[in-house]
Order: C-alpha cells, then sequence, then structure tokens
C-alpha cells in the first residue's frame, strides 16, 4: 500500500484489538506511525517485525475520556513530529446490558471516548490540517453506527454519533484537501468483545461464521482508504446490514461472542 509510505499517522487505541494491526500493517507498509493508548505494552510484544520498531516515532499514554488528555495528547503529538498526515480516531469501548441497568457515568464514558474525544482531537488537529492543505481522517465506526444494538445503547449512539459528524466534518474539509474515510467493522474477534456485562439481558451466542478476522478488516479498510472510499464496510455482513438500512428500519440483537475466538 504506497499511499502510506513516508506518512507520519496517530493512531488512537493503538494497543487493542484492531490498534496491534494498524500498526503492523501500517509500518510494514513504509508509513511512520506515532501511537496512543490509555496504556502501553512493550513495543516488542505488539510490533511482529522487529527491525520495523524505527518507524514507531512515538508512544503517548493519554486518558482520551477528558479534554486535559486530548490536550495532552496534542501537545505531545507536535513535539514528536511537526506534522501529521494521518489521524486514525480507533479509541473506543464498549459496555452491554440494559441502558437501565448501567451507570450512567458508566454510558457517559462510552460517550466521552467514543464521541467526544473524536470531535476534541479533530479541534485540536484539523487547523493545521487546513493550513497544510492536505490530510485524511479515518473513523473506525461499527455496524452498530448505522442498526441500533439494544443492550448497547450508549455504544450505538456513540457511533450513530461518530458517523454524522466524520459525514458533516467531511462536507466542510473535502474541497481544502482532506479526505474521509469511515470503517463500519460487523463483530470481529477483539478484545472489545470481552466487554463487561450488566444485568441480566437477553443475549444468544453469536455463529462463529459472524465473526470477522482483525487482521482482514484493517487490510480492506486500509486499501479501501487509500482508494479515497468514504464508506467502507469490511465483509459480507457489513454489506449486508448497510444495504439493510436502506429498505427498513434494522435493530440488530446484541450477542455473545465465544470466548476462544477472541484474539488477545
Amino acid at each position: 500500500m504506497n499511499y502510506y509510505k513516508n506518512k507520519t499517522i496517530l493512531i488512537t487505541g493503538a494497543f487493542g484489538g484492531f490498534g496491534k494491526h494498524f500498526i503492523n500493517q501500517l509500518i510494514e507498509s513504509g508509513a511512520n506511525v506515532v501511537l496512543s493508548d490509555v496504556a502501553a505494552p512493550p513495543i516488542s510484544q505488539v510490533v511482529k517485525k522487529p527491525h520495523l520498531e524505527k518507524q514507531i516515532i512515538a508512544t503517548i499514554t493519554a486518558d482520551l475520556s477528558t479534554a486535559e488528555g486530548c490536550e495532552y495528547l496534542y501537545e505531545a503529538c507536535k513535539k514528536a513530529s511537526p506534522h501529521l498526515d494521518i489521524i486514525i480516531h480507533n479509541a473506543g469501548i464498549l459496555f452491554t446490558g440494559r441502558f437501565v441497568d448501567i451507570p450512567l457515568k458508566i454510558n457517559e464514558k462510552i460517550m466521552r471516548i467514543n464521541l467526544l474525544s473524536v470531535m476534541r482531537l479533530n479541534s485540536l488537529f484539523l487547523p493545521d490540517l487546513l493550513q497544510r492543505q492536505s490530510g485524511h481522517l479515518i473513523y473506525v465506526s461499527s455496524v452498530a453506527g448505522y442498526v441500533a444494538t439494544p443492550y448497547g445503547a450508549a455504544y450505538s449512539t456513540s457511533k450513530f454519533g461518530m458517523r454524522g459528524f466524520a459525514m458533516a466534518v467531511h462536507g466542510e474539509v473535502k474541497k481544502q484537501g482532506i479526505k474521509t474515510s469511515i470503517v463500519y467493522p460487523f463483530w470481529s474477534k477483539t478484545p472489545i468483545m470481552k466487554k463487561q456485562v450488566f444485568g441480566n439481558p437477553e443475549m444468544s451466542t453469536m455463529p462463529n461464521f459472524f465473526a470477522s478476522e482483525p487482521e482482514y478488516v484493517i487490510r480492506h479498510a486500509l486499501r479501501s482508504a487509500a482508494r479515497g472510499k468514504l464508506h467502507i464496510r469490511p465483509g459480507f455482513f457489513s454489506k449486508l446490514m448497510w444495504h439493510a438500512v436502506r429498505l427498513m428500519p434494522v435493530i440488530a440483537k446484541q450477542r455473545f461472542m465465544k470466548q476462544e475466538l477472541i484474539q488477545d
């Protein structure tokens, strides 16, 4: 993927399930990356090809649930690299249960990380991109961003909001050289599926064939973004649900994933 060669890319939520695949696929494509997460493991546990570790410009620990954490990430990025070419809004959390069973402070934290941090970071980084008249914003949303998901009300709301925000900002910046891509993964075998469950929601086990491989999801996402696609639907079920909601409103059942399917 030559599109990413020599570009400087910020990845939020860099050490989660999708984040690790973003790291490895981007540095293998010749990108230089700035990594951010609320905690960071040793890089040797993340990077598959040790000789590519030099392409990691900085690892920044920041709590994106707060305005101060977002501002800290921006200032640290400015010190690590004079400019960014691409921002991948990948950070996200998920809890499940009936809305009334999940403490309000937990639902608010979901909104702060999944949506409000994206708005805060764009407000900080976009002026730099607009000044250079170039850049690319990649948002990792979800099928839950266009299909309502009971027992995940705050998560679905945050992803609906991300989609609307990304499209609105795209309308403002596309003529100024800023590209936008929104990725809508279906259920995928990532640690986010080991979410905490509140109460006793009526959830069934997901059939194995529903779950996507995260490596495939990210490869599809990066290739599609490199081609300039706005809406990226990796996999059959993501595409199926995208078209289904155009025919009628869809409310999808929340499901458990077998623990042995989930990749750390």
